[in-house]
């Protein structure tokens, strides 16, 4: 995700899953600037430890090159390679991380990031079976307000977005627009919701890695 607008670097595709089969893919990253752009790739293994994502160091799979400089006007491939079988029964996640370096007076790379994104990959389970998602959801009334955790026992991940209550009597309020987060397999997370929120007497709905249609996340069953 970017932190800083004032930047010509790009990143493609957005996110990436690697068969059982796949030994790499490729990043691509263009500078659409003026000026140089000097840029460092690093990958972490990605769990999720009580409703937050956890991002460790991780030579499952390695990016070659893990420092590029890119001209202005051109682009740098930057493949990703992996290093580890494919997982046995569920999808094994993780994220490269990009972090543009600035340019110090002395037109040296600097250690203050300046951009990042983080693009997600994703390994699919040996013999690439089909991967589903089992989620079930929950509105919790914390002290800091209303919450939304979302837990996942399939063995795939769930991307989340435009989270949005629907009132039994035609109503419609949004809740989180965009993308949310993900919930990944066997992990469950939680998202702050506006506050004075409330899911009485309807339901709460999401649209699940990208489908049109919404699923049903909450259902308020007594009005409360």
């Amino acid at each position: 995700m970017p932190l800083a607008a004032a930047s010509g670097l790009q990143v493609s595709p957005i996110g990436l899953r690697l068969s059982s089969a796949a030994q790499a893919d490729a990043l691509w990253l263009t500078n659409t600037g003026s000026e140089p752009v000097h840029a460092q790739v690093r990958v972490f293994r990605w769990s999720q430890v009580e409703g937050k994502d956890v991002l460790e160091p991780s030579r499952d799979l390695v990016v070659s090159p893990p420092m590029v400089t890119i001209a202005p006007g051109d682009r740098q491939m930057v493949r990703v390679i992996r290093q580890v079988p494919a997982p046995p029964a569920t999808e094994a996640s993780y994220r490269v991380i990009v972090d543009e370096l600035p340019i110090d007076a002395g037109g040296h790379p600097g250690l203050k990031f300046v951009l990042r994104y983080s693009v997600p990959v994703f390994l699919t389970p040996a013999g690439d079976p089909p991967v589903r998602t089992a989620l079930q959801a929950s509105w919790d009334n914390s002290p800091d307000g209303p919450m939304l955790r979302v837990s996942n026992a399939g063995n795939g991940h769930a991307q989340i977005a435009d989270v949005v209550w629907h009132g039994a009597k035609g109503q419609h309020a949004v809740l989180l627009a965009g993308l949310v987060g993900y919930a990944l397999p066997g992990s469950t997370m939680s998202w702050h919701l506006p506050q004075g929120a409330s899911h009485a007497g309807g339901a709460v709905k999401a649209r699940i890695n990208g489908e049109t249609s919404e699923s049903t996340l909450v259902v308020d069953t007594d009005g409360r």
